[in-house]
């Protein structure tokens, strides 16, 4: 890891160019700077007022860090003539590298920088508020903070729009990493987590370049007490597309990323509303202990909005239990009898409204209790000719219940410009995170209960495939069995000898013709042929090949199908795919995943997380699987595929019986 103190905390800065060279210059004096600038420009006399010199070789001293804004040619040479100097990194604003398919010339500049850090190239730079330095092309939204947020960003554009956020986010740091030819997301994490005042981690990103080094700075952020928020892009085809052409790049399968994300503990995002939202509670508030929550609202239609949006999180809005229930109660004394109704979200009605001495008594009630924090659900009047002094009286209300209790309590608008700066100002000083949105405070407040692991394990090393080729299913059992998985007893045999093998295999039979891709679709499949004339009439209707028969005596003790995969999934890993099985398979799209290796608890919880699970467990008085012999099946898989010559193997279905579990279809592809 390069030591990047010098060049996100410099002491002087060299930028080099025209006008975008000249806006970072404005840009470190609006911030007050207070290091030396040093502008380099063959002809200009001045940029932003700050005489210049014409060459790198006029320089009177070594700079920290250097701004490089010129064409990529002119770039790659500079790189080198500050490497030799001892410059302590570089930013390279310029184009036309590997992102425009010139991948030779981002080579050229990676051997000219040596052992110098750089950021880029196609890259926007940095913003530090905490040091007032911005080697920053462009405006920015950012204001001076001891403490706070920061978000690294492959995306320079869309960087510029978080900084002007107007959610009261304390952003300190902005890093963008554009082509990563040298440093990488991964290495920003690092140098951020050396600044004991960062106190959240945001990416948007669109690949991971080092998945093993990303695990590894996550741990170290999960040892420090850093939260990290990823905002993966690219997860579409067409935006996978977008992003590899765009940054050169390459985006990952969103499966793979999801379960990287989830077995390092990084909490993961879906829009910048719901990034910069989240970063303000953690940054503020920092995680929450558990994902139990009370919602408080007046209206019975906000809290049918909370119970309808929160849904689609892990957020659990229990019932009161009865004595909590009761002491709620008994601060309703003002309220028109069997009108409150008090359940989790809870509308305590208007009775009590502007009376903030009611209000505090009943919200202490409410914070009186085992939840993990509360919201009150808050929309102000923002208008200058509006008179919002009641809603401030039911948010002094809340923070006095939460100064009377010591709990936790967020005030969510449902509509995020329903709280403007005033408001905003007035809750923080209050001790209240404002959350600007419902959708994207419920993402807020889920994302805060990822917690990584105790002991975070790095997943396996994986390499892209060359060549490869299909086993037929036959060999694909006969290599399962060697392995130690479960495969019905059987034999490949000819169309003429079907009948035999059937006597030496034991009925029920399942017949399958050989040398067809979709054999279900083909025909192809006959399962639970009870004896000789049955099988000899399926014989007859099934399609010919020149491959013969696999003769499998049937699997009978079934409770539930399954899909198992193992694939190779670079850069992130070999990714364990677990789901709901059988022809339906692609119908449900019933999947969790995991990254190898895997033990035998993670893949029981994986299968937890199914909308299937409770086929596993006994539905409707149906027996309960033996969900611990189709964990070990898995593992089993795991443990012997990964690290091999295999590029993919597909169980689909596995049938998981009272007792046992067997892989009665297999699918394998492996390097050639």
């Amino acid at each position: 890891m390069p030591d990047l103190r010098r060049l996100l905390a410099p002491h002087s800065i060299a930028v080099v160019g025209g006008a975008p060279a000249e806006r970072v210059v404005a840009q470190c004096l609006k911030l007050g700077f207070a290091g030396s600038i040093w502008p380099v420009h063959p002809t200009r006399t001045h940029l932003a007022g700050i005489a210049c010199v014409p060459s790198l070789t006029d320089l009177p001293d070594v700079p920290d860090a250097v701004f490089l804004g010129v064409n990529r040619h002119t770039t790659v040479e500079a790189v080198g003539m500050l490497a030799s100097m001892g410059v302590g990194g570089a930013v390279c604003y310029g184009s036309g590298f590997a992102e425009a398919g010139e991948d030779d010339l981002q080579v050229e500049l990676l051997a000219a920088a040596g052992a110098m850090p750089l950021f880029g190239p196609n890259c926007y730079g940095f913003v530090n508020t905490f040091d007032r330095v911005a080697l920053w092309p462009d405006e920015h939204g950012m204001r001076r903070h001891e403490r706070g947020a920061a978000i690294v960003s492959q995306s320079g554009n869309v960087a510029v729009n978080l900084t002007f956020q107007q959610r009261g986010l304390r952003l300190g740091k902005m890093i963008t990493v554009g082509n990563q030819a040298s440093l990488g997301t991964e290495d920003a994490i690092e140098a951020l987590l050396d600044d004991l005042r960062i106190t959240s981690i945001g990416l948007f990103l669109e690949a991971v370049r080092d998945p093993h080094h990303f695990a590894a700075v996550a741990a170290r952020a999960h040892a420090q007490g850093v939260p990290i928020v990823a905002l993966q892009t690219g997860r579409s085809t067409a935006g996978a597309a977008i992003a590899t052409s765009h940054t050169g790049s390459m985006a990952g399968r969103a499966a793979a990323y999801d379960a990287l994300f989830e077995r390092v503990g990084v909490a993961t995002v879906s829009t910048p509303a719901e990034l910069l939202e989240t970063l303000k509670l953690l940054d503020l508030d920092g995680r929450l202990a558990g994902n139990r929550i009370v919602s408080l609202s007046c209206s019975g239609g906000e809290a049918s909005l909370v119970a309808d949006r929160a849904e689609s999180t892990g957020l659990e809005f229990a019932p009161f239990d009865d004595d909590h229930r009761v002491r709620i109660e008994g601060t309703l004394a003002g309220s028109p009898e069997g009108l409150v109704s008090v359940s989790n979200p809870f509308d305590y009605h208007t009775f009590m409204w502007g009376d903030r001495a009611a209000m505090a008594a009943c919200f202490t009630a409410v914070m009186d209790g085992p939840q993990d924090i509360t919201m009150l659900v808050l929309d102000a009047p923002p208008g200058p000719d509006n008179d919002p002094s009641s809603w401030y009286t039911a948010a002094d209300a809340l923070a006095d219940a939460a100064e009377a209790t010591g709990r936790r309590a967020v005030v969510v608008a449902t509509m995020a410009e329903c709280i403007d700066e005033r408001f905003r100002t007035h809750l923080a000083g209050r001790g209240l995170t404002p959350l600007l949105g419902l959708g994207e405070a419920l993402v807020a407040l889920d994302a805060a209960t990822v917690v990584a692991p105790s002991a975070i394990r790095p997943q396996a090393t994986v390499h892209a495939p060359g060549p490869t080729h299909v086993i037929d299913e036959a060999t694909a059992k006969a290599k399962l069995r060697t392995l130690g998985v479960a495969v019905p007893d059987g034999e490949v045999v000819p169309r003429s000898e079907v009948l035999a093998a059937a006597e030496r295999v034991g009925y029920p039979i399942t017949l399958k013709g050989l040398g067809l891709a979709h054999k279900s679709e083909s025909g192809a499949v006959k399962v639970g042929l009870r004896d000789a004339a049955a099988l000899a009439a399926a014989l007859d209707a099934m399609p010919t090949t020149g491959a013969g028969c696999l003769v499998e005596r049937t699997v009978t003790d079934v409770v539930a199908e399954v899909l198992v995969t193992v694939r190779r999934d670079p850069p992130v890993g070999w990714l364990v795919s677990l789901g709901f099985g059988g022809v339906m398979t692609e119908l449900w799209g019933d999947v969790t995943h995991l990254l190898a290796p895997v033990t035998h608890d993670d893949v029981v919880a994986a299968l937890g997380r199914l909308r299937s699970a409770p086929l596993l467990h006994g539905f409707r008085g149906h027996p309960a699987a033996d969900v611990h012999a189709l964990a070990s099946l898995v593992v089993t898989l795991v443990d012997s595929v990964v690290g091999t010559d295999v590029v993919e193997v597909e169980l689909n279905p596995v049938l998981v019986g009272c007792d046992g579990a067997t892989a009665v279809d297999a699918l394998w592809i492996e390097e050639i």
